[in-house]
């Protein structure tokens, strides 16, 4: 399984729930989790397939920014 993390600007849940819908119909994520603690409130996404330009698109529609970490493990 494929983990990728994202650097975004979602701020409190209510950011998390307007992209919850998004991320969760897009193909080839198993789970996603974000964590408004970090500093960069860091997106992490774990899948088989996953599309990082998609995951953009779907922060991009709802208002959002998503950026790939530098610190992917």
């Amino acid at each position: 399984m494929k983990k990728l993390i994202f650097q975004t600007d979602l701020h409190c849940g209510g950011c998390v729930r307007k992209i919850e819908t998004g991320l969760n119909q897009l193909e080839g994520i198993d789970r996603w989790e974000v964590d408004l603690q970090h500093e960069q409130r860091l997106l992490s996404v774990w899948g088989h397939e996953i599309d990082p330009k998609t995951v953009k698109l779907v922060f991009e529609t709802c208002g959002f920014e998503a950026k790939l970490s530098d610190a992917q493990i």
